[in-house]
């Protein structure tokens, strides 16, 4: 593949990473505010249908990070983005006909989650190889691109209960399919599949045990697992729970406090674009950033004032996208080439995958004594695993390769 076609090819890609980022940012207030604001569900129950999102990850990605070592990108992506029209054109029937229930959530939850358990490493892999030769910088915009969108999304949530359920399902479905095309256009048919990458075998054995006799990716993948654990409960299930009982709020301040956590992690992005050569010791500032968002829950647990929450929940938000930028560089620096697709997606099975389990615990704990001492359950264990880190080989790993060498 030639150098213009790597920029061209790279400059669609993040086109279509914006596009699907709006949709999914109006599906990260929509879906648990359907649980919480229209059916009134308990606590519990959110938990359980966060769960159903995201369960497929734990028990899909692998086997989609193995296909995807053995596909076309460009194409492959392409066509699972358009999968998402299934659930959505479901869910969209069912708006019109005036038929909303907590099964039909958990069944297109569990649709939507499967599809992406394919998508996320596919995606992540293509990015790979169409990034230019600073990875760093690569990772880092793409992030960017990818919250911004998102934020794009929070906001058109925000309209929810002005403008109504189905024509925020039709732009999804729009923006999936504006996806679909420009993921085909970054990497069309007989570009950008490498030699010997069509051949590489697809067993997820393979996978795992490259990363558990990898010295650095092993503890990496560890301190992503409790990061999905013990954060998604508290940014999936507690706060619109929280943004409901605590601050007697709707969806539009549900969609707000969601924005103001993609507002700290576009900050932060902006910042590690600018940062040359990288950050000299990343598993370090890892492990710092996490024990950071644990003092924020922490804060968070004391019921903060308005004025007050907005600014914690950017803070939360802006030591979340360093560690996503960096835990991102870190896995595709060290993953082989043959093996990229099957390392991406075991850090993805690490950040999504123990997800579920942490949302469903999340909703029960929040049934059993509340949401703000769960906030300030989760604080402590995150301080607390984050201290652990400290003795691990991510603490004292080399310092992270130049971006030119990457």
């Amino acid at each position: 593949m030639s150098i213009q076609h790597h920029i061209n090819g790279f400059h669609y890609y993040l086109g279509a990473l914006g596009c699907s980022a709006i949709a999914m940012g109006l599906q990260v207030v929509i879906f648990p505010w359907l649980v919480v604001g229209v059916l009134n569900e308990a606590p519990d129950r959110v938990g359980l249908a966060q769960m159903a999102v995201m369960l497929p990850n734990l028990l899909l990605i692998l086997w989609g990070g193995a296909l995807s070592d053995n596909r076309h990108l460009g194409t492959f992506v392409s066509r699972l983005y358009l999968l998402y029209m299934l659930p959505f054109a479901v869910m969209l029937v069912a708006t019109l006909a005036g038929y909303l229930s907590y099964s039909l959530l958990i069944l297109f939850g569990t649709t939507y989650g499967v599809i992406s358990a394919f998508v996320q490493p596919a995606r992540e892999s293509l990015l790979s190889q169409l990034a230019a030769d600073n990875l760093q910088r690569s990772v880092a915009l793409s992030t960017l691109v990818q919250f911004a969108g998102q934020s794009l999304g929070l906001l058109a949530a925000g309209l929810f209960e002005r403008v109504g359920l189905a024509s925020l399902l039709i732009l999804q479905m729009l923006l999936f399919i504006a996806t679909s095309v420009l993921i085909r256009t970054s990497q069309p048919p007989g570009f950008g599949l490498p030699a010997g990458r069509q051949t590489s075998g697809g067993r997820i054995s393979s996978g795992l045990r490259e990363v558990w006799h990898h010295p650095r990716l092993l503890p990496l993948m560890s301190v992503v697992g409790a990061t999905g654990f013990l954060g998604f409960g508290a940014y999936l299930v507690a706060i619109p729970i929280m943004a409901r009982e605590i601050y007697q709020q709707g969806s539009f301040f549900f969609a707000a406090l969601q924005l103001s956590f993609a507002i700290g992690v576009l900050l932060s992005n902006i910042a590690y674009m600018r940062l040359t050569g990288g950050f000299r010791r990343p598993g370090k500032v890892l492990i710092i950033s996490l024990f950071l968002r644990g003092l924020v829950m922490l804060f968070i647990a004391t019921r903060l004032p308005e004025m007050l929450l907005f600014p914690m929940v950017v803070l939360w938000g802006m030591l979340s996208g360093i560690s996503i930028s960096l835990g991102r560089v870190m896995t595709h620096a060290e993953a082989p080439e043959s093996h990229r697709s099957r390392v991406v997606s075991i850090y993805q099975l690490a950040l999504f995958g123990s997800a579920p389990i942490g949302a469903w615990l999340c909703g029960q704990m929040i049934g059993w004594w509340g949401v703000l001492e769960v906030f300030a359950v989760l604080g402590v264990c995150t301080v607390g695993v984050a201290c652990a880190g400290v003795f691990s080989q991510l603490w004292r790993s080399r310092p992270e390769r130049p971006a030119s060498q990457q």
